[in-house]
């Protein structure tokens, strides 16, 4: 028997896609919640087919979906959709991130799934809030980001502004929808009622900004922050230096750190607060004269490492600018327990994030479970979860409101067989 997690016991309806939904319940599969993935016909979720695809599988769907039961499903047919408000009684968590109102005039409603479950959390999920003026706009990461300000603080200042290059709202989003549903769920425990709990990836993009809105605000609209390009606009010396064969970013901004940093460049005088560098790093002028030295140190180096190297000697917060070659195969990351590898029946072995937070009590890494094949648990979900009838189901299957894959010549995978 495998050992208790976390959330062993939880039971997750998700009708999420792409990777903000996806993003929460792959954390709770990682706690040892249950997770049935609701997909539409005929292809199920989008990243299916998305970026890299190998022998049919892709490498975004295998990363983001580990671990979860596949229901695809025709929700439009009113029989798909009564099969599936039968499961919430079954479970506790369901997640959506339709556009807003989608969900409802599918039937899905909160009042329609807490008819079936009193007890039921439902978390939706949306680009701009579930009301408002800008509900009804496509929520996108990007979309979002330059909505909330942040597309403007990246690329040069005299230059147009640059796309961020990882999807962090939509992870961001993800995570602050795991902490609504985990705080809905100790309401319950102490309640026993259930709840809809709503994040927004614009609210969590706004979530990011760390001086840049209060710095506009005390000071009364003087402070406008913009882009800055490889250095920061308000902290020095902060950002990126080039060395003979790369980039170091180097972040020294605070007195302690600058001091530790004048020591590795066996230059302490320079941390003397008579010396106006020690005194005013942050004054434009001075910024460009700090970062100019620095730039200068970075290139007498023999290389980007031995640069960064000495740098930690000295307890200086630097680190290589790494490619993303360079992480997957780093041994210093893996052994920090970021990148790990994961197995898939057809691809193989691929390289993925670990989850991120640990519990000494559990050990959430343990469970490895593989992506599904396509409807892959279509009869385990409704007839062995939700008490339907073979005869029923295969109706179901032959009018095409349900969908699966067919595997009947793809290898076996690890996976969850029943409930």
């Amino acid at each position: 028997m495998p050992s208790p997690q976390i959330l062993s016991g939880l039971r997750v309806l998700d009708f999420s896609q792409v990777l903000s939904g996806p993003t929460l319940t792959r954390y709770l599969v990682e706690m040892g919640a249950e997770v049935i993935k609701v997909e539409a016909p005929p292809g199920g979720d989008i990243t299916r087919s998305s970026a890299t695809v190998r022998d049919g599988r892709s490498g975004y769907y295998l990363t983001v979906n580990r671990g979860k039961h596949s229901l695809c499903i025709d929700l439009k047919d009113p029989r798909g959709r009564a099969a599936v408000l039968d499961l919430v009684a079954h479970v506790d968590i369901v997640v959506e991130n339709f556009r807003p109102g989608a969900f409802d005039r599918l039937g899905l409603s909160y009042e329609e799934l807490r008819a079936r479950n009193p007890s039921v959390i439902l978390c939706s999920i949306s680009g701009f809030g579930e009301t408002g003026p800008m509900a009804h706009l496509a929520g996108y990461d990007a979309v979002a980001q330059a909505y909330a300000g942040v597309t403007s603080l990246s690329g040069e200042r005299d230059q147009p502004p640059v796309l961020n290059g990882a999807a962090v709202g939509d992870v961001l989003t993800g995570v602050n929808g795991l902490a609504a549903v985990l705080g809905a769920l100790y309401w319950r425990e102490r309640t026993g009622e259930g709840q809809r709990v709503e994040v927004s990836l614009l609210g969590s993009y706004m979530q990011a900004h760390d001086t840049s809105i209060q710095s506009w605000s005390m000071s009364d609209g003087a402070v406008v922050q913009t882009r800055s390009g490889r250095f920061h606009q308000m902290a020095c010396p902060y950002g990126i230096f080039t060395a003979v064969d790369g980039y170091v970013m180097i972040c020294a901004a605070s007195d302690r750190h600058w001091a530790d940093l004048c020591n590795a460049l066996d230059r302490p005088d320079l941390a003397d607060p008579r010396h106006r560098w020690g005194r005013r790093r942050t004054w434009e002028d001075d910024k460009v004269e700090v970062n100019a030295f620095l730039d200068a140190w970075a290139l007498t180096q023999p290389s980007c490492d031995e640069a960064v190297a000495r740098l930690q000697t000295y307890r200086v917060p630097a680190a290589p600018v790494l490619s993303i070659d360079e992480v997957a195969t780093l041994p210093l990351l893996r052994e920090a327990g970021v990148v790990t590898t994961a197995t898939d029946p057809v691809v193989g072995e691929l390289d993925v994030p670990s989850f991120p937070l640990a519990f000494s009590a559990v050990d959430a890494q343990a469970i490895g479970a593989e992506a599904a094949f396509l409807g892959e648990h279509n009869r385990i979900v409704l007839v062995g979860l939700g008490g339907m009838p073979d005869d029923t189901f295969d109706a179901l299957v032959a009018d095409g409101v349900l969908v699966a894959e067919d595997v009947r010549n793809r290898p076996s995978r690890r996976g969850p067989s029943s409930f």
